[in-house]
Order: structure tokens, then C-alpha cells, then sequence
């Protein structure tokens, strides 16, 4: 059992594979994969999820979910994972590990379900065992009711080979700032606009790219203008390539205000990046002293304060972005993810 490979069924609901979670996943899957398992997905009908699962080559099987708790859903995965003889299931966000982490239960086999973000534990109570992408996260868990020994922390991973970039030539002549994020309010998008704001009296060539897309755009660009800063911001909108971007910024700015780990961090890292970041969720776990700056949520002023500080001072910054890369390829690997989430895999086969 130590060694043999294992034949896993991951079950997500996502609409698409766009942001963190969901990109974590698929890294996950292809490094499991890559490593002799066999793996396959279980998504839900009518999202673009499951064709873009397909095109990269994992055997998708899609149930229709009507419900929370949809029993019809159930008593389908129960017949796939028995007639496939999965050694166990995986799932990720909520409906899906309800539904799939009670397909197993009734299947008679172990499920994991991992929790990416500061989500109550009910959704995820039929699991075996929860895997928390951050400390964090895990405290938040085991706050609510959860076993300390039922919950594993794995780091979600970055893969690193389009990370080779060389940062020693400067792409443009002003500053550019970036943020690679879900465009809503929870995200602290417009904390960073007022915080251009405050530091172009000193750096009047500075630029703001935000890339992603979300609900809050429009009130973005709304504040952008009011403050007289718009022809600053950039707004690039979601970009599936996000390597393309990042090597243009000189400083990651990160201002979150609920984040359970934040994947986008590790990315900018791996680029050879330092941030200023808020202090909020599993954000200090990632962002250690050497690789940047945290700062206080809902606080334009602080961010302000520290972006400055770090564009005033090129040693600084630089030193910061190297040790932030040597971190993310460390701790934040691909291998790391999978040796991690397969130690979590034989614990419970071998019980």
C-alpha cells in the first residue's frame, strides 16, 4: 500500500477553472498524474469546468446537482466509485464535498475533503479527513468543532518551470505595480487605488495593473476616476496567462481582506517578486519578513506608506524578491503539494 498507486476521484463543482482553488486542483491532478496514479474528476453538468478538465486528458464523469444535498447525485458517484474501485475520493468546494464525501461514506471508502478558504466546517462533515491549504485555516476548523487530528495543513503549490524568468532587465521606465486577484470587495482592490493615489504626488509616472475580473470592476473604475487616478490603473481584466504580466510589475501589492492562503502570492513570488500585503487569514504564512511588507486590512494609508518606502529603495525591493522566490519554490512547490496531500492518502488507507 506504501508504494502501489493509488486510483483517486476528484469531485468539484466550479463553473470553470479560472481562480486559486480550482487551479490548484488541476496542478495537483497533473502532478498525481505525472507521479503513476490514476485520476479522475467527477464535475457537475452545465459548467465549462468539466470540458476543460477533459482537454487535458482526465477520464470526467458529470452528475447533475440540483441541490445542497442531492440525494439522486449521491446514489450516482456511490455507483461510479464503486464500479470504478477508487481507493478514494477528493473533493474541493462546498456542494461538492457534501455530496461526493457522502457518495464515499456510502461507498465504504475514505474521503478527503480540502478547504481552501475560511468556510464553515458543516459543508465538509461527511469527510474522513480535511485537508486546510493554510494554519489558518486549520485554526478556523478546529475553532468550530473539528478534531485537531482530522485536519492536515498542505500548502497549495505553484508550478515553477514558467517561472525561469530573468527580472535583471526592467521592462518599462516607471513603476508598475500589480495585483492578480478576483475583482471583488473582499479582495481590497480599492484600498490599493487609494493607495496610488497617495504615493503619485511622489511617483507621478507609477502604474496599477490589476488583473482579473469580478464583481466590484465597475466600482473600481468608479473610484479610479473620482480620484483623479484612472489613466494610472490598469485594468487587463481575467488573463489565463498570467506569467505574461507579472514580469512587467516591480511590486505585487496584495490587500486582501479575507484570504485563506492565496495562491496569487505564491505566483508573484515565484516571478521574483516582493509585496506589501495585508495581515489578514493565512497571508503571513506565505509572505514571510524577508519576501515583503504586511500591513493592516482596510488600511489605504499603510499600504501607501510601504509601497513607498519599497520604491524608494531598489536594494531593498530586489533583495526581497529574491528571497521570495527561493520561499515559493521551496515551500510552495508542486512536489511539496503532492507529497503532502499522499502522506494525508495513505494515512487513512492504512487505517
Amino acid at each position: 500500500m506504501a508504494n502501489r498507486p493509488l486510483k483517486i476521484l476528484q469531485i468539484c463543482s466550479a463553473s470553470e477553472a479560472i481562480y486559486g482553488a480550482v487551479q490548484s486542483l488541476m496542478t495537483l491532478a497533473r502532478a498525481q498524474r505525472e507521479a503513476g496514479h490514476t485520476v479522475e474528476f467527477v464535475t457537475f453538468k452545465g459548467k465549462k469546468f468539466g470540458a476543460q478538465v477533459r482537454e487535458e486528458g482526465f477520464t470526467t464523469h458529470e452528475v447533475s446537482v440540483r441541490t445542497k444535498i442531492d440525494p439522486l447525485a449521491i446514489l450516482y458517484m456511490r455507483g461510479l466509485i464503486k464500479r470504478g474501485n477508487f481507493d478514494l475520493v477528493h473533493t474541493h468546494l462546498s456542494t461538492s464535498s457534501v455530496n461526493g464525501c457522502l457518495a464515499a461514506r456510502a461507498a465504504g471508502i475514505p474521503s478527503v475533503a480540502t478547504v481552501h478558504g475560511m468556510s464553515g466546517r458543516m459543508s465538509f462533515a461527511a469527510a474522513t479527513h480535511l485537508i486546510a491549504v493554510s494554519a489558518e485555516i486549520k485554526r478556523h476548523l478546529v475553532k468550530q468543532g473539528s478534531k485537531d487530528e482530522q485536519v492536515s495543513v498542505v500548502y497549495n503549490g505553484f508550478d515553477f518551470n514558467a517561472s525561469e524568468i530573468d527580472r535583471t532587465s526592467k521592462p518599462y521606465p516607471f513603476p508598475v505595480l500589480g495585483t492578480v486577484a478576483r475583482v471583488t470587495p473582499l479582495k481590497g482592490i480599492e484600498d490599493a487605488i487609494r493607495a496610488v493615489a497617495k504615493v503619485s504626488s511622489e511617483f507621478p509616472d507609477v502604474k496599477y495593473l490589476v488583473v482579473g475580473d469580478g464583481g466590484g470592476l465597475e466600482a473600481c473604475k468608479m473610484l479610479a476616476d473620482d480620484l483623479g487616478v484612472f489613466d494610472r490603473i490598469i485594468f487587463v481584466g481575467y488573463q489565463k496567462e498570467i506569467e505574461k504580466f507579472l514580469p512587467q510589475m516591480d511590486l505585487f501589492v496584495f490587500p486582501s481582506l479575507k484570504e485563506g492562503m492565496g495562491i496569487a502570492l505564491v505566483e508573484a513570488m515565484a516571478f521574483g517578486l516582493a509585496t506589501v500585503a495585508t495581515n489578514v487569514g493565512g497571508i503571513p504564512e506565505v509572505v514571510s519578513p524577508d519576501c515583503g511588507i504586511l500591513v493592516p486590512p482596510s488600511s489605504p494609508d499603510a499600504l501607501a506608506l510601504e509601497i513607498g518606502n519599497l520604491l524608494r529603495d531598489d536594494v531593498r525591493r530586489e533583495a526581497m524578491g529574491h528571497a521570495a522566490q527561493n520561499r515559493a519554490q521551496t515551500v510552495f512547490s508542486v512536489e511539496s503539494m503532492e507529497q503532502g496531500t499522499n502522506a494525508v492518502y495513505r494515512s487513512l488507507l492504512t487505517k
